[in-house]
């Protein structure tokens, strides 16, 4: 079966593995597994695509010696990209723009059903405030101890114990992956076959499942037994009935049947060719505005500073990020209104930033887009207060110690709601190829700021309305840094004409006040970057002549801002944009006429340059600027992801249906022995079997009964265990040491009672936080039965051979042990 250009992949966990933070919990563990937003550990894109890269590289060398050239290493620039700082890169070293990668993964997470099921379980009333995951979660992981050893002595150093977590064996895991082929057979290479959009070229294929078979081990310590893994890819299989478990894949059987393939053509050459868009209008009618709504699936990193090896990110996704994809998804709905072979212009278009956006608590598909706070307004108490004050309109109370606010606001029909998007950290690191671990000279380790997942996005398109935005909710688009692995995934939840524009501002006072809900590029006459308040008054003059505009000073609040950027298709930066910073106020004085309507189509429209990029959105006289102290709400606890926004995530019983085959997940069984170990350790020995505390100090009987355990395993081994009981009670001497009655009960206990343990463990009846589903719990009890037994039976025969001479006597009064033997 040959590969689609869209695919899944599996990754199957033969060992326990790490994937870490780069730090960990004071006084606990020493080394965190990174984990999803449901508490399950998953391995991050960047991990999968350099261990797989590194294989395909290894199979492309090999086949590359064979023939005497690099054919196949060019294809391998066509999957992964080019690697300008790499001191080998074909591409560096002639000279030639980074070519971009057409393998796109996503991060390796467990299964939609199992994610929604460890979700919907409850946190254990044990677990902390601040930590409170359910225990489904917790079982997700394992404590391996570990110590330095002494070079000089061979043994361990003081004080250098070390606890890290790592990932339960078992562990199933899927990533999407995805192959950008080319849209036309023009954009190939010359003498290349032609690529059907279908399926992946024959080399690309081969590539992959050659890399795939390659991989052994992901994470941390995988040259040291970590991290085992095998990654199927569709048709393949895993063989486990073998002692170590192999992967079988008939497809590449097929293709390697002949031995080693011969040089492949080159592959298809990257589209870097940009369409060019008129700067006219060429739809002269009347234009409608279109609300996206976008939900964040991995985090958005719209790079907006650097600062040593932290990328720090916008809390929006600017429109000039968005612009390509709305241009190439907006198409004539006629063809008799179809200009120019269906081109759109530049002046047609205008796509806002998509900005933070907060959902209707009665219907979660209508949502209000958030605004920047207006520079007018002051928030009491340092920045930290409930009450506002809009500096227009009112003067702040001395004692109120009123400081400017930041974020952004959405209207709540009484008022205002603050927002405050969320943002996640993400820390990562450049592996050496030859060292096989983070080095100085790789790069060392860097971090992004990004988008937090779920969050929602909303922009404003404002099209023609001869012309259709051809975008389908549940689609997927990738914007920002890093989009070909762990950021930058967006998913669309709706597209819908956005609710009618309010109606337009009275100027019957002269006064004209101008809030920018945009950053606002502006020149002077000398065609100089220009944001001040005085270049926004001449923008505003020249578009709504007769009318003329002076700024008002005493109420003008204003401050300017700088974007950078990266032009892609270039590989150079982008020169320096000084703008109006988004929030300012300015107030102007109106002199002359001012048409309402023509207000309304700057509202819409902008006002500056490059508004097709979001650019220059500006509001009149909008409600905000009128309130003397608004309403505003504000969270008193941490940001939520969505502000409020159904993500889509279940809360109630998962639905099994597309769940485990197996009778018993992993998970499960890791939880129920975490149970078992907990319950075991807070039990007495005589509420697992009373009056066993008699016999605390007797080695020789105790033994005895701990030997018994291990029977318990084998073969026969219940008839074992009963032919040693009845031997016990033959023996007068060994039946009066351990008494009827605790006789009885161990019968009862390891024999004929199997639910006799559980319900020592308080673990009998209903489990709902260790099962993935109601009515599991009897399987994983079969399963764990003998584990539960002996780990029991185990603390409270340790917990009697330790017993003190105190806690003899106060267990046996007027029976004394002397060296092992009973006195009266």
């Amino acid at each position: 079966m040959s590969l689609p250009a869209t695919f899944e992949i599996t990754l199957d966990f033969l060992s326990d593995w790490h994937i870490g933070t780069g730090h960990g919990r004071l006084g606990t563990i020493d080394a965190e597994v990174r984990r999803d937003a449901d508490d399950l550990p998953f391995v991050p894109a960047k991990t999968l695509v350099g261990v797989w890269r590194d294989a395909c590289e290894t199979v492309a060398e090999t086949f590359d010696r064979t023939a005497h050239g690099d054919a196949w290493q060019a294809w391998i620039t066509w999957l992964f990209g080019s690697q300008a700082a790499h001191r080998d890169d074909p591409t560096a070293r002639a000279g030639l723009p980074p070519v971009p990668a057409a393998l796109r993964l996503t991060p390796a997470r467990a299964p939609a059903w199992l994610r929604a099921a460890v979700r919907s379980r409850p946190a254990p009333a044990q677990a902390e405030t601040r930590n409170r995951i359910s225990a489904l979660a917790q079982a997700a992981v394992v404590l391996r101890p570990g110590v330095t050893i002494d070079d000089e002595t061979g043994t361990a150093t003081d004080r250098l114990l070390r606890v890290e977590e790592r990932a339960i064996r078992g562990s199933r895991l899927h990533s999407q992956v995805s192959v950008a082929l080319p849209s036309s057979v023009g954009s190939l290479a010359p003498d290349t076959p032609p690529v059907s959009p279908e399926a992946l070229p024959a080399p690309a294929e081969l590539l992959l499942r050659a890399g795939a078979r390659l991989v052994e081990a992901v994470g941390g310590k995988r040259n040291r037994g970590s991290g085992r893994v095998v990654v199927v890819l569709p048709g393949a299989r895993v063989d486990t009935t073998a002692v170590h478990p192999t992967v079988t894949d008939p497809r590449l059987v097929e293709m390697l049947f002949a031995g080693v393939p011969k040089p492949p053509p080159p592959p298809p050459a990257p589209s870097g060719v940009a369409e060019v868009h008129s700067y006219d209008r060429l739809y002269p009618h009347r234009r409608r505005t279109v609300r996206v709504v976008l939900r964040v699936v991995t985090p958005v990193v719209a790079a907006e500073e650097v600062v040593g090896n932290v990328i720090l990110s916008r809390d929006v996704i600017p429109g000039t990020a968005l612009l390509r994809t709305i241009l190439s998804r907006a198409a004539p709905t006629s063809a008799r209104t179809e200009p120019r072979h269906g081109r759109i212009g530049l002046g047609d278009i205008s796509v806002g930033d998509a900005v933070p956006a907060v959902a209707g608590r009665r219907d979660p598909t209508s949502v209000t887009p958030a605004r920047p706070v207006p520079t007018v307004w002051r928030r009491s108490d340092k920045g930290r207060g409930k009450t506002v004050y809009n500096m227009l309109t009112v003067d702040a109370e001395r004692d109120d110690r009123a400081k400017s606010m930041s974020g952004w606001i959405a209207s709540n029909g009484a008022g205002w709601r603050h927002v405050e998007p969320v943002m996640t950290v993400s820390t990562h690191a450049v592996v050496d190829d030859e060292a096989r671990r983070p080095t100085v000279a790789s790069g060392g380790v860097y971090t992004y700021l990004g988008i937090a997942p779920d969050t929602l996005l909303c922009t404003d398109v404002v099209l023609p309305v001869g012309v259709l935005l051809r975008l389908d909710r549940g689609e997927r688009l990738r914007f920002g840094r890093s989009r070909k692995d762990d950021f930058g995934l967006v998913e669309v939840v709706s597209v819908a004409d956005a609710p009618p524009a309010p109606t337009p501002p009275d100027l019957g006072t002269g006064v004209l006040r101008v809030w920018c809900v945009s950053d606002v590029l502006l020149r002077d006459e000398r065609l100089a970057p220009d944001p001040s308040p005085q270049a926004l008054a001449r923008a505003l003059s020249a578009a709504l002549t007769p009318a003329s505009f002076a700024v008002d000073a005493a109420e003008t609040v204003s401050a300017a801002t700088r974007r950078e950027g990266f032009g892609v298709a270039w590989g150079r930066p982008r020169s320096s944009q000084v703008a109006m910073r988004a929030g300012s106020v300015v107030t102007l004085a109106v002199t002359g006429s001012v048409d309402p309507d023509r207000l309304a189509e700057l509202e819409r429209d902008g006002v500056g340059e490059r508004t097709a990029e979001g650019y220059g959105r500006i509001r009149f006289n909008p409600p905000e600027l009128a309130a003397e102290r608004p309403s505003v709400n504000f969270s008193d606890g941490p940001p939520v992801p969505g502000s409020g926004a159904s993500d889509g995530r279940a809360t109630g019983p998962a639905d099994l249906a597309d769940g485990p085959t197996e009778p018993v997940h992993p998970l499960e069984i890791n939880a129920w022995r975490r149970a078992i170990r907990r319950a075991s350790a807070e039990m007495k020995p005589g509420d697992l079997i009373r009056g066993i505390d008699r016999l605390a100090g007797n080695r020789a009987q105790l033994g005895s009964l701990r030997a018994q355990l291990e029977r318990l395993t084998l073969p026969g081994g219940q008839d074992m265990v009963r032919h040693w009981i009845e031997g016990t009670r033959a023996v007068p001497a060994r039946n009066e040491a351990w008494s009827t009655h605790v006789l009885n009960d161990l019968v009862l206990l390891l024999l004929d009672d199997p639910d006799r343990i559980w319900r020592c463990l308080k673990l009998a009846g209903d489990q709902p936080d260790l099962v993935l589903h109601p009515g599991r719990e009897d399987a994983v009890r079969q399963r764990l039965h003998t584990e539960a037994l002996t780990t029991a039976l185990t603390d409270a025969l340790r917990h009697l051979i330790q017993a003190t001479p105190s806690e003899r006597r106060d267990a046996a009064p007027g029976v004394q042990l002397q060296h092992g033997k009973e006195r009266r």
